[in-house]
């Protein structure tokens, strides 16, 4: 069948111009189970014989798709990398760590991890997550007049010109104040609270599920809206006012594309009214209308979630950034060595400040933390001969000791009250750079306790 469609290729190249090289035809039959056979495929007067595995856009594909070949390639080619930065540094000499690992993952983890949308499992990731609204592509929003800026002052000076702007206002005008809120369980909800001539007139709340304060924000105003249009003094102008300034600015603009139906259906509306505007006031101001919308959706946190409540694009993004994080720290809380356990010291994917640190100088804070260095235990497991055990002061080296050494200047020593080893493991792992400006000032391991 495969020759056959070869050779239709070829006639229909024929008739249209198109020649076919032979000598770029590779053959390869995919099978999930190992093949007994493998034909081999006619291409015009060749004859192509299955490959063990075949290049394709730099992915090498192998018949039971294992991709174990494309991996053993591109690791040697990362390997090959690292190896030749590994040659530029050492514990001494060398760029700093921080520079060194910026390489890296600009030299190093691009070709180990080249191809990997195809041989790794991420395009099932979406599965770890609940299905949320798919977000619609629409227009940016564009106004034919120019908007004015939301906020123009500080909190406290936009606090005072809103109160004075709102004792101006006709009698009959409805401002609707809307606010979200998050509880500590993470529980979103909202509320809103409708004045006239500085009397509230109507109030409302609710909860939502899985969502953010975001979303809580804008689902206030649009209910308060909701409200304020039902009412019989519905024909006057309307003012929404809310604290969040993006929620704010994504209600008279474009629509963010978490809770995007809530926006439209906000737009709708207030292009149908047609007397609607959107201010931001500032929270936590005393501004009676903020303070009391605040304080119905904390209350609201208490209701039941809404049945068939589907979550947030919003809160999908906070827990696709959660999840990794609480696995990584699960991770490291059992597999940390012993020794940075009880250093309190805490593992990060992004770059610690540590790499920022000359060489020498992260060289004796590593060796302190790890255990492995120059000290007198270390050289005795490892039968070092050679090795100097003691320091100039006459004591055992140890990865404590420039703390207690009686040759340190007082000047420059540590206060070990109340508790010394508490101090020594804080000063040796978060606070490292107590240990650092202490070794660097006393110049300890420069002359009072050399290697040799």
């Amino acid at each position: 069948m495969a020759s056959s469609s070869i050779a239709e290729m070829v006639r229909w190249g024929a008739a249209n111009g198109v020649s076919f090289d032979t000598k770029k035809t590779e053959v390869m039959h995919f099978s999930r189970s190992k093949l007994r056979t493998a034909p081999a495929v006619r291409h015009g007067d060749a004859e192509k014989h299955p490959e063990s595995a075949l290049r394709w856009l730099g992915i090498w594909l192998d018949s039971r798709l294992s991709f174990r070949l494309h991996v053993e390639k591109w690791a040697a080619k990362a390997k090959a990398v690292a190896y030749h930065l590994r040659g530029l540094t050492n514990t001494i000499h060398g760029p700093l760590p921080s520079a060194v690992r910026s390489a890296v993952r600009a030299c190093v983890e691009p070709v180990l991890l080249h191809g990997s949308e195809a041989w790794t499992r991420l395009r099932r990731t979406d599965e770890l997550l609940a299905s949320c609204t798919r977000p619609k592509l629409i227009q940016r929003c564009f106004h034919q007049e120019q908007m004015p800026p939301l906020q123009l002052a500080s909190k406290e000076k936009s606090a005072d010109a809103f109160i004075r702007w709102v004792a101006s206002l006709d009698p009959l005008t409805l401002v609707v104040y809307s606010d979200g809120s998050l509880s500590s369980e993470g529980v979103a909800s909202y509320g809103f609270t409708i004045h006239q001539n500085n009397v509230p007139i109507f109030d409302g709340s609710g909860r939502l599920g899985p969502a953010e304060v975001f979303d809580a924000e804008a689902t206030g105003a649009l209910e308060g809206l909701k409200a304020a249009l039902n009412l019989r003094d519905a024909a006057q102008n309307i003012f929404i006012c809310l604290d969040n300034l993006a929620a704010a600015t994504c209600l008279r603009g474009t629509p963010s594309d978490s809770s995007q139906d809530v926006f439209l259906d906000f737009q709708a509306l207030a292009t149908s009214h047609g007397a609607v505007q959107v201010l931001w006031v500032p929270g936590h101001t005393d501004i009676p209308g903020n303070e009391q919308a605040d304080k119905l959706a904390r209350a609201a946190s208490s209701l039941p979630e809404p049945e068939d409540a589907q979550p947030t694009l919003a809160y999908l993004r906070r827990i696709a950034r959660q999840k990794p994080k609480e696995a990584f720290e699960a991770w490291w809380s059992t597999s940390a060595p012993e020794q940075y356990k009880r250093l309190n010291l805490k593992a990060t994917t992004g770059c610690p400040p540590e790499l920022s640190l000359p060489r020498a100088a992260l060289h004796h804070l590593l060796a302190a933390r790890s255990l492995h260095g120059d000290f007198a235990t270390y050289h005795e497991r490892f039968d070092h001969d050679d090795a100097r055990l003691v320091c100039s002061c006459g004591r055992r080296k140890a990865p404590d000791h420039i703390f207690y050494c009686r040759k340190v200047p007082p000047r420059h020593r540590l206060r070990l009250a109340p508790s010394p080893n508490a101090t020594v493991n804080l000063a040796i792992g978060k606070d490292f750079t107590k240990f650092i400006d202490l070794s660097k000032d006393s110049e300890f391991f420069g002359k009072i306790c050399p290697r040799y």
